[in-house]
């Protein structure tokens, strides 16, 4: 046997019509005896079954590939092996052993560029080499919501899939990952969420698992819906000018802990927590079930004050706090927001930072019923003592919330205080 694959970086390459490169096996007592890369020195689809032949090729190993070529190849006598993806050599293995289906339909449509050649000609759907796609039942598309993947409603079978990102931050190969899972299995297209993860648009049903499975050899996973803790949000606050605290930092660790730790934590309904890394609340922390604000405390000096004028301190702060008492400056703590701004404005430095901590907001919502979060009393300065009291608010609302019940309507109907004296009882 003289097996071709199309290829390209190690892969098989998944447009027939414009592959630059195929893979050559010579098979011998079904294993593989050599192979050896050839190009194709630009031949276009109508010549590439001819190029084969001329090779001795027999099989073919593809991606998509367009009727028309087909019926060519089927007219040259070359078997076909299409709708392929992943590495080149294990798709050779795969024939060997007999684990893949002759002449099996492309999955999806291509909607890629290819540089010089222009788009591809093949965008060939399932549904229109198997006939119409049958609707997917209501089991199927819960149980696959579960998986972070929800049903397009313009569609019989197709889906959005959500890629967690951990918070909103990626790698640039994690990014090529994902884009190319979206030319590989769905249409081409992605979104961000408000939750900040990555959504694959268009991603046909049956091809949902390979997806989850080419995704993963890149450390991603999708997922995010359901009665749990979802995938946490974060601003940029470990880089912002206006930053207080390390969010990325943070964030991952919650990540790690909550949405990944407590992952089969069933609760009482969906769990949002947002990082803020000051109190320009970029990210609404105090929207979200549970939320954490950057700040900074001041302290003033009085002996250093001088009683400018012109107050320094006063005129910028954000919100107008600081007000001239008796020759001195004074802060009212009760209407401080703590966002550090004034500390560095006086000329004398008369200001300093007396606390850099955390805030927590609990029972904030979005949505058709918004609710505000209410801060607790207590301004924590421990990263490890936050992470501990997230804990405590999880499991409070996994206990002591009803079915169906957004942990604001927990709040509400036992008490902010009450709940406040438990999750601060010996912190």
């Amino acid at each position: 046997m003289k097996l071709a694959v199309t290829y390209e970086n190690g892969a098989v390459f998944q447009h027939f019509s414009h592959t630059q490169t195929f893979k050559l096996y010579t098979i011998r007592d079904g294993i593989i005896a050599g192979a050896e890369l050839v190009p194709t020195g630009g031949n276009g689809q109508d010549a590439l079954a001819g190029f084969l032949a001329s090779r001795g090729v027999d099989t073919l190993i593809c991606g998509n590939i367009d009727p028309d070529a087909r019926q060519t190849l089927k007219q040259a006598g070359i078997r076909l092996y299409c709708g392929v993806t992943g590495s080149a050599d294990a798709a050779a293995a795969a024939l060997l052993a007999g684990n893949l289906s002759l002449d099996s339909p492309p999955a999806r449509v291509c909607r890629q560029e290819h540089g010089d050649l222009g788009p591809c000609h093949h965008n060939v759907r399932a549904s229109e080499t198997r006939g119409e796609t049958p609707p997917v039942s209501p089991e199927d598309i819960a149980q696959v919501k579960g998986l972070g993947f929800l049903h397009d409603k313009r569609s019989a079978d197709l889906f959005n899939g959500r890629v967690i990102t951990g918070n909103g931050r990626i790698t640039s190969k994690e990014a090529r990952a994902i884009a190319e899972a979206a030319e590989r299995f769905g249409n081409g297209e992605m979104a961000m969420t408000t939750r900040l993860s990555v959504e694959i648009q268009g991603v046909p049903f049956d091809q949902i698992e390979p997806m989850r499975a080419f995704l993963a050899q890149y450390g991603l996973e999708t997922g995010g819906t359901g009665p749990k803790v979802r995938p946490v949000v974060s601003c940029k606050g470990t880089s912002c000018q206006y930053g207080l605290i390390d969010t990325f930092a943070l964030s991952r660790k919650i990540h790690q802990r909550f949405y990944l730790g407590m992952h089969e934590v069933k609760l009482p309904h969906k769990f949002k927590i947002a990082v803020g890394g000051c109190p320009n609340n970029c990210v609404k922390p105090d929207l979200n079930d549970l939320g954490i604000v950057g700040q900074r405390v001041p302290a003033v000096d009085l002996e250093k004050c001088r009683g400018c004028k012109v107050c320094q301190v006063a005129a910028n702060c954000p919100v107008k706090v600081p007000q001239m008492v008796d020759g001195k400056v004074f802060i009212d703590p009760a209407r401080c927001m703590h966002c550090g701004r004034c500390i560095r404005k006086c000329p004398f430095h008369a200001l300093s930072a007396e606390i850099t901590g955390y805030r927590i907001y609990i029972g904030g919502r979005w949505g058709k019923r918004a609710a505000q979060g209410r801060a607790l009393d207590r301004i924590f300065t421990d990263q490890d003592e936050v992470l501990d009291l997230v804990e405590k608010v999880i499991l409070f609302f996994r206990d002591n919330g009803q079915p169906g019940e957004r942990f604001a309507d927990t709040v509400s109907r036992i008490g902010f205080d009450t709940i406040q004296a438990q999750l601060l009882e010996n912190t």
